[in-house]
């Protein structure tokens, strides 16, 4: 993982940035209550077009925001974690990982939030393979892009230390391998999902 200043992943990705991008109240970027609403809504879908979750992979796991709204909801799914950060795998318990080498294990559900553009151009295109090699049901995907710095985001609480790439770059690079769902949820392509023609933007 990189970001467009320079450092290691121990030193970028230490405590001081998850407290102030995650713990402080003043400065985090969400709340929990965000997180949990987020949950409600990928198991809402996965139950309407009956997607069984039994396994879950969280790339770029950080503080673990989704673990225990997503355990509660999925409740007989084994929860996965991996992140670069020495810091956030030794206080969470999560695989130190990128999900640009993540060669092996296979997941009903990936959630990658906010991750790849602290990647740049060829990892990242990497990391969208990876995400279609390890992903065989439903993935939960967002990136800070150019359009949500420019018009969507707060950005005194948005960390802008990173590569802010076009919206059609993204759908791009995940579309050889997925289906654009809507609301961030993307199916495999290879995968048993049955959604409507006006239920899918592609």
């Amino acid at each position: 993982m990189a970001r467009t200043s320079s450092g290691s992943p121990a030193t970028l990705f230490g405590s001081a940035y998850f407290e102030r991008f995650y713990g402080n109240r003043e400065t985090r970027v969400s709340t929990p209550a965000d997180n949990a609403r987020l949950c409600r809504f990928i198991k809402a879908y996965a139950d309407a077009i009956e997607c069984r979750v039994t396994q879950i992979l969280d790339v770029g796991a950080g503080t673990g925001r989704f673990r225990q709204p997503l355990q509660r909801l999925f409740r007989d799914a084994q929860y996965t974690g991996i992140d670069v950060s020495e810091y956030a795998c030794a206080k969470y318990g999560w695989q130190r990982r990128s999900i640009v080498d993540l060669d092996r294990g296979s997941y009903d559900l990936v959630i990658c939030h906010d991750v790849l553009q602290y990647l740049d151009h060829k990892p990242a295109s990497r990391a969208t393979e990876r995400l279609g090699e390890r992903c065989r049901g439903l993935l939960y995907f967002s990136a800070l892009t150019r359009e949500d710095w420019a018009a969507n985001c707060d950005q005194s609480l948005t960390d802008g230390a990173v590569h802010l790439r076009s919206t059609r770059w993204y759908r791009r690079a995940l579309g050889h391998a997925f289906r654009n769902l809507g609301g961030g949820l993307f199916a495999h392509r290879d995968a048993q999902i049955v959604t409507y023609s006006l239920h899918a933007i592609d």
